[in-house]
């Protein structure tokens, strides 16, 4: 599975970066909107949830202490994201693959991945521009891969860097004609023994590999 590097040094580390990471994801599923907000959430998180959640027990007759608003902070402002997506992306993916070998195969449909792009509402850049994500959902539904789009390319750029640390073998892949590509069709039949679905205008040749 992808590992997240811990942007801090090793000395004075005293909570895991799982730990952490963790107790920000339940804060923002629990509606936290900030860091402030996150680090609150963390804060008044009782000792059994701090403990399923890996916090370290630095004192016997006492449970796990959640980490200060500071080091959520840091740890935040500083992790690679695309790092992180990646990570979380490969366990969804593994879970995914996993669920389906466990089936019976006869007549199973095989997998499949469709690449869309996205603007999130309510974020954007310090430049003021609205943030642009192109995303990677399964058929059944989870986000296993996203990358943002900087403004000053497009979607066309990321497709290639998106999908390339999955594990795309026999799965079908579906984009609309914006990555109708020749390259990106390559790139899935022969880098990545994938099948694809291109959807192609009538202005544009078509896509030759697969």
């Amino acid at each position: 599975m992808a590992q997240v590097p811990d942007p801090r040094r090793d000395q004075g580390r005293r909570h895991p970066l799982a730990f952490v990471l963790s107790l920000a994801a339940c804060a923002v599923l629990a509606g936290a909107k900030s860091l402030a907000a996150i680090a609150e959430s963390a804060a008044d998180a009782p000792p059994h949830v701090l403990a399923r959640l890996g916090g370290p027990r630095r004192e016997p007759d006492r449970g796990p202490v959640a980490p200060a608003e500071a080091t959520v902070r840091r740890i935040l402002q500083r992790i690679d994201a695309y790092a992180r997506d990646t990570a979380v992306g490969s366990w969804l993916a593994g879970r995914e693959r996993a669920a389906g070998q466990a089936e019976n195969d006869s007549g199973r449909p095989l997998p499949s991945l469709a690449v869309d792009g996205k603007t999130v509402r309510g974020a954007r850049r310090t430049d003021a521009t609205q943030v642009h994500l192109l995303a990677a959902m399964t058929g059944t539904g989870p986000v296993t891969a996203q990358r943002e789009v900087d403004g000053k390319t497009n979607e066309i750029t990321v497709l290639q860097p998106l999908l390339a640390p999955r594990d795309l073998h026999a799965t079908v892949v579906t984009f609309d004609a914006l990555h109708s590509q020749t390259a990106h069709a390559r790139f899935l039949v022969e880098d990545k023994h994938a099948h694809y679905v291109a959807l192609i205008k009538g202005d544009q040749p078509p896509c030759t590999g697969g």
